[in-house]
């Protein structure tokens, strides 16, 4: 009797003194057994006496005792960070994210590894898993997908949007970018070295390893490009080679190199220099033909008009030495031949020009057969007057 007496009390006593154990739990009952309050009170989670987590009664959690108060003299590690950053105002969501954080300020990052090697820079925001894992990142870097912005090198100012976006594949940490914006899945994902180039769209410019100001906009556009400077591409076109600057290509529709422009869809690219196969420079060329209403041809020197004709210093080709000229060579003189029309084209200035010169030279020579009729006529009238008075 006395043994079963002593049993239940040492059963008794400790379930009176029964807690949650430091080294671990077993046998707990979840909805019984729990870590938290009974009664309308936060629970508190503290580290050497500070408050670093509260879970409010309505289920909000509020971290370092800040609420409602500005953050900005803080940081908030989750998953990543580490405990020697003195930079404040940084958010670190995911395991690996911001891990090398130091002096930099105003950093977000969500994701794993997400902006892994941001240490001293500032105003950086990395989205997505790997976002700005290596390289040395500068300030004011914006990427959202993941693997955007992850390749090593120097990074400034640069916007990527969309997974792997800059994700700037074979850099290496003496490459430097900033200022470029991309916007797409794989958009300029091999851009190790450049500055102002703005992308939209899937593979935008996806290959390019090098490049300064350039645009594209559309899908896979001018992927095949590998470097080049100040090239705008938009719609489904290509770049002419792997290496071009200062090209233009929209939808084929226009197209340009380095000034100059075209309308229409080439084989070839247009000449740098606008120069084309007649020797002759070019601001544009269009295929298929023009229809306006109104063309207006700017007279760039006083001579280039053919008043000059009317001068009384200018010689007039005869008109017997004119018909030998057309029975020789089968056209005008200075009017090109129908091969070289069709060869090298018409100029409609200097065509309009010649037309006009040659309307007064046969001017000129009419006035002299109306001289000469004139002369005639009055030599007829004289003889007849002499004839009739004979009689």
């Amino acid at each position: 009797m006395k043994k079963t007496i002593i049993l239940l009390s040492a059963v008794l006593g400790f379930t009176a003194n029964a807690q949650w154990n430091l080294t671990g739990n077993a046998g707990t009952t979840p909805g019984t057994n729990f870590l938290g309050t009974t009664d309308n009170q936060p629970i508190i989670f503290k580290t050497n006496n500070q408050e670093w987590i509260k879970l409010t009664t309505t289920g909000r959690v509020i971290f370092q005792n800040i609420d409602g108060a500005l953050g900005w003299n803080n940081n908030l590690f989750l998953g990543g960070g580490n405990d020697t950053a003195t930079g404040l105002a940084n958010t670190a969501v995911g395991l690996g994210s911001l891990v090398s954080q130091s002096t930099g300020v105003g950093n977000t990052a969500f994701g794993s590894n997400s902006g892994r090697n941001i240490s001293t820079g500032s105003s950086n925001t990395a989205i997505g898993s790997n976002t700005m894992m290596n390289g040395s990142i500068g300030n004011a870097n914006t990427a959202v997908g993941g693997n955007a912005l992850t390749g090593p090198g120097t990074l400034v100012e640069n916007t990527a949007i969309g997974m792997a976006s800059m994700a700037r594949y074979n850099s290496v940490s003496t490459d430097y970018v900033s200022a470029n914006t991309a916007l797409g899945f794989g958009s300029l994902a091999y851009l190790s070295n450049g500055t102002g180039n703005v992308v939209i769209g899937k593979r935008a410019m996806g290959g390019v390893t090098s490049g300064v100001n350039n645009v594209a906009i559309g899908h896979m556009t001018a992927d095949n490009l590998i470097g080049g400077n100040n090239n705008v591409y938009i719609g489904d076109v290509k770049a002419f080679s792997t290496s071009s600057n200062n090209e233009l290509n929209i939808n084929k529709w226009i197209v340009g190199n380095n000034g100059t422009i075209g309308i229409g869809e080439f084989t070839n690219q247009l000449p740098a220099d606008g120069i084309a196969p007649d020797g002759e420079k070019y601001k544009l060329f269009v295929k298929d033909g023009i229809r306006t209403e109104k063309v207006k041809v700017d007279i760039a020197a006083n001579n280039g008009w053919a008043d000059y004709v009317f001068a009384k210093e200018y010689k007039l080709m005869p008109l017997n030495e004119l018909a030998q000229f057309i029975n020789k060579n089968g056209h005008l003189p200075e009017v090109p031949t129908t091969e070289e029309a069709i060869k090298n084209g018409v100029e409609l200035k200097e065509m309009n020009i010649l037309l006009l010169k040659k309307i007064e030279e046969l001017t000129l020579h009419l006035i002299d057969q109306n001289k000469e009729l004139s002369e005639q006529k009055a030599e007829i009238i004289e003889l007849k007057k002499q004839m009739n008075s004979s009689k």
